[in-house]
């Protein structure tokens, strides 16, 4: 009888500890990591002096962790930067300057920092767009599976019918709904034509799908006894600018008010720098600061800034809730930057400061230097080889990236010093753009006619092109010697890949 007792009482205090285990996350000494990429998301944030802009949990997040002032994207479009990042190779070397191959394809001896994470025990997930999409050099443990029934465009047309004709609760109505919606239901959501496009609110668009999933997992703990290196990829703010209707609300059209671009901004460009997307978007022309449009896009914007924002402080909150917080090394970076007007420009694809600039937090537990900021030159491809460093795994050999510990361990580092490289292409002709700390030197194709030096001490917005000033001319043989010399560095390949 004694015996049948005690078998009860462990039996019930087995049970009882196994329910409270599940109500805890699992422990792991390794740092669990949150790799997110936000698609098109530029310098208008308050801490580049966007201050009209609401962000207050990338802020937040900022003074938890390191903010890189000077980070700059490899190729400032989504596949190219992707693959430079994701492997930590240039362009030069990933053999991709578009949005077609994979790595996969080009460098097939390339190890991506998903697999790296993967092969070393982790659990690896993806919600939203941070590889291309087929162009993982592995299989996710998750992912991402619900889609959105209707595109931006449909979801928009949706609500504008609705306020004009009431809700769709009658046979007339929704055949009359079907004949409009038939016209847009193949639009291209990634923005043949750019528009701001509100949301009624509460109906989930793709960043509320990922979210959707992010808090799956932390509360059934699909991770299990693993570590989590979790791809979170914001879609927004990339075209359409498709947001919820109360983060338009922020922004009312008055209190926009866009800086003028000088009449002769391209007075001393090379034409070649420029780049058509402003055809994409309405009233707006090459030469023209046309304030009115510009003040409707940034709007939608805007407004899609603070909603993958929002979405942001809802992840950090669940992070806490779950006791996971003080173990995740958080990365927050933008594939490239993107231009709103500055130039007369529009959308990315150029090698000025508003395409190739890509604002990075990195925030690690307990860093005694969370809050400060580094001011120093760093590339994307910097972000590969720091994470494995900080979660204490092995690079693999194609890995071209520096590690950025040296900076977070002391920001004020002078001797981390590395010009950051971007390329661009214009048909067959490829821009290439070396940046230091103070100053950036473009040349298109082999012509050295064809190139921009710009001063970001005296000309921050770079409105004078200094290639032809006298008083430039020892800076100008300076950088020239570094975009040789940087140049020719990135375009090495591995042996055994020539």
């Amino acid at each position: 009888m004694k015996t049948y007792i005690l078998l009860i009482l462990v039996l019930c205090f087995s049970l009882g500890t196994t329910a409270d285990d599940k109500k805890k996350p699992k422990k792991s000494k390794r740092p669990n990591v949150l790799f997110i990429s936000v698609d098109d998301l530029n310098m208008h944030l308050p801490s580049f002096g966007y201050n009209n802009v609401k962000a207050p949990n990338i802020e937040s997040l900022k003074e938890q962790g390191i903010l890189f002032r000077q980070a700059y994207c490899q190729y400032p479009v989504c596949g190219p930067s992707r693959a430079s990042f994701l492997t930590s190779m240039y362009p030069a070397q990933t053999k991709i300057f578009t949005n077609g191959p994979h790595v996969t394809d080009t460098r097939p001896d390339a190890v991506s920092i998903g697999k790296v994470f993967q092969d070393n025990g982790y659990w690896v997930a993806n919600a939203g767009k941070v590889y291309h999409p087929g162009a993982e050099d592995f299989t996710w443990d998750a992912k991402r599976t619900k889609k959105m029934k209707e595109n931006d465009l449909v979801l928009h047309l949706k609500d504008k019918f609705e306020k004009e004709y009431g809700l769709i609760d009658s046979p007339e109505k929704e055949k009359a709904w079907e004949v409009l919606k038939k016209q847009y239901g193949d639009d291209d959501r990634q923005g043949k034509h750019a528009l701001p496009l509100p949301i009624k609110d509460g109906i989930p668009l793709e960043d509320d799908l990922n979210l959707e999933a992010f808090n799956q997992w932390m509360e059934e703990q699909t991770y299990g006894d693993q570590p989590f290196f979790i791809a979170y990829g914001f879609h927004k703010p990339h075209v359409q600018y498709t947001a919820p209707q109360r983060f338009f609300d922020l922004y009312p059209l008055d209190e926009i008010q866009p800086e003028k671009v000088p009449m002769d901004d391209w007075n001393t460009k090379p034409l070649i720098a420029n780049w058509k997307r402003y055809e994409a978007f309405e009233d707006i022309y090459f030469g023209l600061s046309s304030m009115d449009a510009r003040k409707r896009y940034m709007q939608g914007y805007y407004a899609c800034i603070s909603y993958i924002d929002d979405i942001l402080g809802q992840m950090i909150t669940t992070l806490k809730s779950k006791g996971l917080w003080d173990n995740t090394i958080i990365v927050f970076f933008s594939d490239h930057g993107y231009h709103m007007g500055n130039h007369f420009l529009y959308g990315k694809v150029s090698l000025y400061e508003e395409s190739a600039k890509s604002p990075l937090i990195i925030r690690v537990p307990n860093n005694k230097n969370n809050g400060e900021e580094v001011l120093t030159t760093v590339e994307l491809m910097d972000v590969f080889p720091t994470v494995t460093e900080l979660a204490d795994l092995e690079n693999p050999t194609t890995v071209k990236g520096k590690s950025l510990v040296s900076l977070l361990n002391k920001p004020s580092d002078t001797s981390f010093q590395k010009p950051a490289l971007t390329y661009a292409r214009r048909g067959n002709l490829l821009g290439k753009s070396v940046r230091t700390d103070r100053y950036r030197y473009t040349q298109w194709g082999d012509d050295p006619t064809q190139s921009e030096l710009y001063d970001y001490k005296e000309d921050p917005k770079e409105y004078k092109n200094k290639v032809k000033d006298p008083e430039y001319a020892e800076v100008l043989k300076e950088m020239r010697a570094i975009y040789l010399q940087k140049v020719t560095e990135a375009a090495v390949i591995d042996a055994e890949m020539n």
